[in-house]
């Protein structure tokens, strides 16, 4: 399947929080995060994506279908600087298809230099996926630490050439 990985733009806000809400909604499960009174996830700083620079968002699409999203900052736990992913979706329909893989690979590429990835240690499928991912992206050269509540990945790709397929 052909996709691509476009940046989110302020006339798309609306779809990226839809996108977002499923992410959320997929994760209350694992963590202590209810709808509101509007029967809605908040996230508090979503507008932040929309007027930081060192926030992005993206969606990954095929034609004009939505196959899911990332979205990366800056929030590090051990790093002075670097770039983390902050919440990752691909839709279910799409995952088994090595699309999750690809695009974050293509996201580590985008941005060269330190990473940290957090996957929630209680939901053993993103455990298991992002341990994966990073293993076989970096070769084994990645670093784990715990925050005294969840394992953290780190890794440095500035100067390695990883490949994306």
């Amino acid at each position: 399947m052909n996709y691509e990985i476009a940046d989110v733009k302020q006339e798309d806000k609306d779809k990226l929080y839809k996108l977002l809400q499923y992410a959320l909604y997929d994760s209350s499960q694992y963590i202590d995060n209810d709808i509101n009174e509007d029967c809605v996830f908040e996230y508090k700083w979503f507008d932040k994506y929309f007027t930081d620079n060192n926030r992005n968002a993206y969606f990954v699409k095929s034609e004009n279908r939505c196959l899911g999203m990332v979205m990366v900052n800056e929030n590090l736990k051990f790093n002075k600087s670097g770039k983390c992913i902050a919440e990752f979706l691909i839709m279910p329909k799409f995952r088994k298809n090595h699309i999750g893989k690809n695009v974050a690979y293509k996201i580590f590429e985008k941005f060269r230099g330190d990473w940290e990835v957090q996957p929630m240690e209680n939901n053993p499928g993103a455990y298991s996926f992002w341990k994966k991912i990073i293993s076989e992206y970096t070769d084994g050269n990645y670093t784990i630490k715990n925050d005294g509540i969840e394992d953290v990945f780190i890794f440095n790709n500035k100067w390695e050439d990883y490949s994306c397929e």
